[in-house]
């Protein structure tokens, strides 16, 4: 509703008099999409000497709190002097955002204005954002502790500063240059940098990088992603158990539907229809100007990319350059095998071949692994490929035997047919672990985590017993470890270091005071 009163005289180019409006419970589709709360609005001014005088003030539930103060021209081609400020809070976005899970929070503090003219507005003044946050579960996102300020300077909105904590502590910041310019795209540069931000954490992955990226050109279109990011770790967990594949029940009735979901749910099948309708003017050649972003990043991973779960322990490095675009991404280099091994109900197998793919859905890469080893008659080979999430594992062997047949030799050194009833239950267990059916918790896996170690192995000592071995990197190229076993020949330290790709330099300690050191050289061919 609009309430109101006003006596104006005089010409129309410089009228005289009083006005004071109220707005009550205002809606429109588009705050209605938005989420936003009615809005209430009030002004009243003078109007004199060719200009109208402001003062009013807009409010949005507890969200928008605003007060606008100046004067406009009377006629047109006069100069604008209208100021604003008050606070607009972060969490009015999570309405549309909550459709991704996302969830934002946060305060910006507005205290800025227009001068200029209705034909050339130039912006003054600043906003100030405190205590924001950001998460997104579905691709482990957090980021805390955001602060920002951004001034007008004219034609242009300059972004001096805008800092982010990620969750291991790590920070991300931002800086740049927007032009006013919205049938240009708002042209403009935008630096980010970061230092060892852990900018993913889901149960699938956690990835730790520091960044040093430039966004240029016209940036809500075109524009251009140049930089690099050194990569400090990535931790890819293979789960134990296969997820149940999450789709919508069939068949759903709605009924009793209250008018605000109503209105979402139209709103949803109109903007899917639009989508579509995009989608087909895009096909006849016609149309649509989206937003897709010119590709030039370098990735470089020289180490510390780690596969664990499900019995493998491998480590990965190598590096690869991004380019395309955003919409149909090119990727150039992989990253390879380092050292690795795949654990079977107490047997290893070292790999032969590991590679991690990063295409599409960065939070579950593809996996391509081949372990092998001799056993008894036959060379078996276990595969492991496919996404992070619902990875396969293949049994083959040289010559070709039914995959219950390899695990048996390469378990118990013997032919299926001629195992214990305690052995068979270990080989159904092997089975299960292999093709992600229920099994217990991977203890040493946990320990391993918990205990905030690279490596935690056991494997057989020269003694024949059991020997426990631990490591964690001290730097990137440095790492140390101890093991332990039932005879001094099998416990003692050791240091690894990386002189460089290709030249390592490996130590040993024993607890017996025999000492080594030797120097290896590896070359892929």
């Amino acid at each position: 509703t609009l309430d109101g009163e006003a006596a104006i005289r005089g010409p129309t180019d410089r009228p005289q008099g009083h006005y004071a409006l109220t707005v009550a419970r205002l809606v429109t589709p588009e705050t209605r999409k938005a989420g936003l709360p009615p809005i209430e609005a009030r002004a009243s001014g003078d109007l004199g000497d060719g200009r109208i005088g402001l003062d009013g003030r807009i409010t949005a539930g507890p969200g928008v709190a605003m007060t606008l103060s100046g004067s406009l021209p009377a006629a047109a081609g006069g100069s604008l002097a209208v100021k604003a400020r008050g606070t607009l809070d972060a969490a009015l976005a999570n309405s549309l955002l909550s459709v991704g899970g996302q969830r934002v929070a946060g305060r910006v503090a507005i205290d800025a204005g227009v001068t200029g003219t209705l034909a050339a507005p130039r912006a003054e003044g600043s906003a100030t954002l405190s205590g924001g946050s950001f998460t997104d579960p579905l691709n482990g996102i957090r980021l805390t502790n955001i602060e920002g300020r951004a001034t007008g300077r004219g034609d242009a909105v300059v972004l001096e500063r805008l800092t982010l904590a990620t969750r291991n502590g790590g920070t991300l910041r931002a800086d740049g240059r927007v032009a006013l310019e919205p049938q240009a795209g708002f042209p403009g540069t935008i630096r980010i940098a970061g230092e060892r931000a852990e900018l993913i954490s889901s149960p699938l992955m956690t990835a730790v990088a520091s960044l040093n990226l430039a966004l240029s050109g016209p940036l809500s279109r075109t524009p251009r992603i140049a930089g690099r990011v050194d990569v400090v770790s990535i931790d890819v967990s293979v789960p134990d158990r296969l997820p149940a594949t999450v789709q919508p029940l069939p068949g759903i009735r709605r009924v009793n539907t209250p008018p605000d979901i109503r209105a979402r749910l139209d709103a949803k099948a109109l903007r899917g229809a639009q989508v579509a309708a995009v989608g087909r003017r895009g096909a006849r050649g016609k149309p649509a100007v989206p937003f897709d972003a010119t590709l030039d990043v370098a990735v470089s991973a020289p180490n510390r990319i780690f596969v664990r779960g499900r019995g493998i322990d491998a480590e990965l490095g190598g590096s690869l350059r991004v380019t395309g675009t955003s919409r149909d991404p090119n990727a150039n280099g992989a990253f390879e095998l380092r050292r690795g091994r795949l654990a079977v109900i107490g047997q290893r197998l070292d790999f032969t071949r590991g590679r991690v793919t990063f295409g599409g859905a960065i939070a579950a890469p593809d996996l391509d692994f081949v372990a092998e080893t001799k056993a008894t008659d036959i060379t078996a080979r276990i595969a492991v490929s496919g996404p992070a999430d619902s990875p396969v594992f293949a049994i083959s062997s040289d010559p070709s035997l039914p995959q219950d047949e390899v695990l048996s030799r390469l378990l118990f050194k013997k032919a299926s047919g001629s195992l214990s009833p305690f052995q068979a239950l270990q080989l159904a267990q092997a089975v299960s672990q292999l093709s992600g059916g229920a099994g217990g918790v991977d203890v040493f896996e946990a320990a391993r985590k918990g205990l905030g170690l690279d490596s935690l192995d056991v494997s057989t000592g020269t003694s024949g017993g059991p020997a426990l071995g631990a490591s964690r990197y001290l730097s990137d190229r440095l790492s140390v470890g101890i093991k332990a076993g039932a005879k001094p020949a099998d416990t003692g330290a050791t240091i690894d270091y990386d002189v460089t790709r290709r030249v390592k330099i490996q130590g040993e300690a024993g607890s017996d005071g025999r000492t080594s050191v030797g120097v290896g050289a590896e070359w892929e061919y």
